[in-house]
């Protein structure tokens, strides 16, 4: 059976910016997968230069499941931005903003690749809690922990019927809600999520996603999921 690395990680805020800006006041609620992707790569210490880490995610090439693990809560921070690169000078103002942050972000991330050296290597650097580059929740300041859970074996069920899902879930999966789909639930669409991204940072594919805001499973049917087996439970998350 096919394999899966599954980690957490954790900070004490996130900002995710929005893709049409280089710099915006609004967050996404939850990691592009391209941000994921530099996170993975400053775990295991690509080469950041000409964004030359993206070479080893081509489309297809990693998959991932994403699952909060605890309820989405935005805070507005008023924040200094600096009016460039470089030394502040004496006569430079500061920009004040009012920054979106995530505040306490949690997630689990299923990982799989189709390059064993890539695989083999965070599942070395997450085994010895060790970041060759450290890892952050989009902006420079805002860190990130990790803890690896382990490697475990997943099956992929095709048209499977109705179930919880566990992690979020993107539209081109989704089939329909689930009976037991009840006002308690706080689901969301994200729109313009960014999935793919060349060495340009242009993104490349973009999907609308689905994430229920109180981090709980989703009664749903979708195309295709796949079912991991934890050691005390068995999970349902959508790979993409």
């Amino acid at each position: 059976m096919p394999k899966t690395l599954v980690f957490e990680v954790w900070g004490k805020y996130a900002h995710f910016k929005k893709i049409y800006a280089t710099t915006t006041a609004v967050s996404y609620l939850i990691p592009p997968k391209t941000a994921l992707y530099g996170m993975v790569a400053a775990i295991i210490g690509l080469d950041k230069t000409d964004n030359a880490y993206l070479q080893h995610f081509e489309p297809d090439a990693c998959k991932m499941a994403l699952q909060l693990l605890k309820p989405v809560v935005m805070q507005r921070v008023n924040t200094n931005l600096r009016p460039h690169l470089g030394r502040l000078k004496d006569t430079d103002n500061r920009k004040p903003t009012m920054i979106e942050y995530i505040y306490q972000p949690a997630y689990r991330i299923y990982f799989t690749h189709s390059q064993p050296t890539i695989y083999q290597t965070l599942q070395q650097h997450l085994a010895q809690h060790k970041a060759v580059y450290t890892p952050t929740f989009g902006l420079a300041g805002l860190l990130v922990n990790f803890k690896f859970l382990g490697e475990f074996t997943f099956e992929t069920l095709q048209n499977p019927p109705e179930t919880l899902i566990h992690s979020v879930i993107p539209m081109s999966r989704f089939v329909a809600f689930g009976n037991n789909f009840t006002l308690q639930s706080e689901i969301v669409e994200i729109s313009q999520y960014a999935v793919e991204m060349n060495t340009n940072r242009i993104v490349t594919l973009r999907e609308d996603i689905l994430i229920d805001r109180k981090a709980q499973p989703i009664p749903a049917t979708v195309t295709h999921l796949e079912q991991v087996n934890l050691p005390q439970e068995t999970l349902n998350v959508v790979m993409f």
